[in-house]
């Protein structure tokens, strides 16, 4: 477990961390394919509340009444109707945002622009059998770069506004793998526009941005039709997602751990495992696996898990992937890490002007005056704060290295008699 410390050394997090990864193990218990162990089980009516609050924020509710159902658990009646007001609330809001898609991909298919559903609305029209057991926070739609432009201007067309700004009008498609957009009307949808399907620029370079568009099928949604990408490649995406995301939510794992179960035998491991190799994915589906397995037992074939233990990875591939769910908290080295790990000098190149000389909207958000030559005085005022962060850096290092000292192994202090003495107490 990673501590994160406060300028005193105190670990402030630490209590949290044990919460959140006891909560998940209590949860994965109860997605099991056997019934609960004993220490997974809350003893009082507030332990049970508090269960199926949990259960409910993080999405499962209808599925852990599916599996208690299943395993022959009779749930207390304080537990059991939270859980289905939930589930309740999860298939409304699903309800909705299947119009929504529906209705934009129908602008989609009379435009002649092919898309492609990815995560949740893939899911939901083919793992999951019912509205209320895989819940989505926003629709992913993936484009070919070719038809970007298009696909934003039919979005805009059909009444879809922008989200956050990214650095610069152009930074997608070509350095930023989705753009954010709100669908309009009295209950707004968060539509992810992707033009590739991983978000680490280094797989930008590696990863032909058509690839999981190879042996995808058609899928009837309402009067529309979309893409899905095949059994094997969503695999990929998922596990790859989850893995550079740090596996931090639990229906991500349920995800590949249900998508396996429902394709079966049909599920080719070994196009998987080649594919895995040859798209540098080797280690975030590896640990997507790993943690799925121990969360929610076990879902894998052996010797699977074994092969992708074998697959060579290099210090980009390993850095990569433990970078990436820490994009946002350390932007300089988000940075530094796509300058080092990703193919391609002039690409490199390219990306960083992006980041040297950011747009004016960018620029204006971090700078409110707007005067003659605004512009130049944001751009070198972003500069000194860029710099003043990449000093503080290593002086906050030191000064954290001896105040940990200090603290860890005593302080001097001026005894009566003039002479120094190490206090050692704890």
């Amino acid at each position: 477990m990673r501590l994160v410390a406060d300028r005193n050394g105190k670990s402030i997090e630490m209590a949290l961390f044990q919460t959140l990864q006891l909560s998940e193990r209590r949860l994965g218990a109860w997605l099991h394919d056997t019934r609960p162990a004993l220490e997974n089980v809350p003893c009082t009516d507030d332990a049970w509340a508090g269960f199926a609050d949990n259960a409910a924020d993080a999405g499962l509710a209808a599925l852990v009444l599916d599996h208690a159902s299943v395993n022959g658990v009779e749930l207390p009646s304080i537990c059991r109707e939270r859980l289905r007001a939930a589930a309740m609330t999860v298939a409304v809001r699903h309800l909705n945002m299947m119009r929504e898609l529906e209705r934009i991909v129908q602008a989609f298919n009379h435009a002649g622009v092919p898309v492609m559903l990815l995560k949740g609305a893939a899911l939901n029209l083919t793992v999951y059998e019912r509205a209320d057991q895989r819940p989505m926070s926003d629709l992913d739609l993936l484009v070919k770069p070719e038809h970007v432009r298009e696909a934003l201007a039919l979005l805009r067309e059909n009444g879809c506004t922008a989200g956050y700004d990214l650095i610069r009008d152009d930074f997608f498609p070509r350095y930023h793998y989705e753009v954010e957009l709100f669908s309009g009307g009295p209950r707004p949808v968060r539509l992810d526009l992707h033009a590739r399907p991983f978000r680490p620029l280094r797989l930008a370079g590696i990863i032909a941005d058509d690839a999981l568009w190879h042996g995808a099928g058609a899928m009837r949604l309402g009067k529309a039709e979309a893409f899905i990408p095949r059994a094997e490649l969503m695999f990929l995406q998922l596990a790859g997602h989850a893995g550079f995301h740090g596996c931090s939510r639990l229906i991500w794992l349920y995800d590949l751990k249900r998508l396996v179960k429902h394709y079966g035998s049909s599920l080719d491991w070994s196009l998987i495992l080649q594919f895995a190799q040859r798209w540098r994915l080797s280690r975030a589906v590896l640990y997507a696996i790993v943690q799925t397995e121990e969360l929610l037992g076990p879902a894998f074939p052996p010797a699977a898990r074994a092969d992708l233990r074998t697959h060579p990875a290099n210090w980009q591939d390993r850095w990569t992937l433990r970078q990436a769910p820490k994009d946002a908290a350390s932007p300089l080295v988000h940075l530094t890490c796509n300058l080092l790990c990703t193919p391609g000098v002039r690409f490199r190149l390219g990306y960083l002007m992006a980041h040297l000389f950011p747009g004016p909207k960018h620029l204006g958000e971090n700078y409110p005056y707007r005067h003659y030559g605004w512009i130049s005085c944001a751009r070198v005022l972003r500069a000194f704060r860029g710099l003043s962060k990449v000093l503080a850096l290593p002086l906050y290092g030191i000064a954290a290295v001896f105040e940990t000292v200090i603290q860890r192994c005593g302080q001097f202090r001026c005894a009566p008699t003039g002479q120094c003495e190490l206090n050692l107490e704890p």
